[in-house]
């Protein structure tokens, strides 16, 4: 059992590269919680999830796999969450409003909806309201095999580690789906703007570039046309892999 005493309260991209490392070397890595009290109750979903697989977490300690956040920032926004669209705003994991910085963490998450939820409303208020078009009904798309693809490509080459040549193959991968797929869209743009940003921050470990460049400590603002630009270039000099 792993045991990381004091650095466990390190931000959550270093105890998973923590995880991470001991899991490489064939270690198995466990959450102890025995001793934590009204587990059930305090932690329904995760204590749901336990039994299910026949843990019993007063009893036996839990094993964890480490994961990553892929994604920082989001839609663009000033400081009143107005987006570039008018009458749309944005707000809370999927804005870019520059208050979650380079890591997101649950506390940022926090922050963000409190005080930019609130923001948001009373600028909403205070915005004189405009005829529109009746809004048409939306239903999430069903989940495809493009579904497990996407994942199995972010896990790949987005997650806790990551280099050009996997991001170039991320993106290789993605394109194609991406023409009509959002959520592999979505990843497209995730991994043409991690293979943009040449440096590690937060949660974005770059193998191939380790350290956090002062120069690059800013947000970079890309388009729909930027990512479809560059994916079609890379995709353009990459010879197609099988199945793909």
């Amino acid at each position: 059992m792993a045991n990381f005493p004091r650095a466990e309260l390190e931000s959550r991209d270093v105890v998973a590269r923590a995880i991470h490392a001991h899991t490489q070397k064939r270690h198995r890595v466990f959450l102890d919680a025995r001793n934590l009290g009204n587990f059930a109750r305090r932690f329904p979903s995760i204590h749901t999830i336990c039994v299910e697989t026949e843990i019993d977490p007063t009893r036996q300690p839990i094993p964890v796999r480490p994961a990553a956040h892929y994604h920082m920032g989001g839609i663009m926004t000033d400081a009143h969450g107005r987006t570039s669209v008018t009458g749309l705003w944005a707000c809370g994991e999927a804005a870019s409003t520059g208050l979650h910085g380079a890591n997101r963490l649950a506390s940022n998450s926090l922050l963000e909806a409190t005080f930019f939820g609130a923001r948001v409303a009373e600028d909403i208020k205070s915005t004189a309201a405009r005829r529109t078009h009746p809004a048409k009904s939306f239903r999430p798309p069903n989940a495809d095999r493009s579904d497990k693809l996407v994942r199995d490509i972010m896990t790949s080459y987005l997650g806790l580690s990551r280099n050009r040549a996997g991001l170039e193959q991320a993106v290789q991968s993605l394109a194609p789906l991406a023409q009509n797929s959002d959520r592999a869209l979505a990843a497209l743009m995730i991994s043409v703007t991690a293979l943009l940003r040449k440096e590690s921050r937060g949660s974005h470990m770059r193998a191939d570039f380790p350290e956090s460049l002062p120069s690059e400590a800013h947000r970079r603002i890309v388009s729909l046309n930027d990512i479809m630009c560059i994916a079609a270039e890379i995709s353009g000099r990459m010879p197609i892999a099988a199945g793909a």
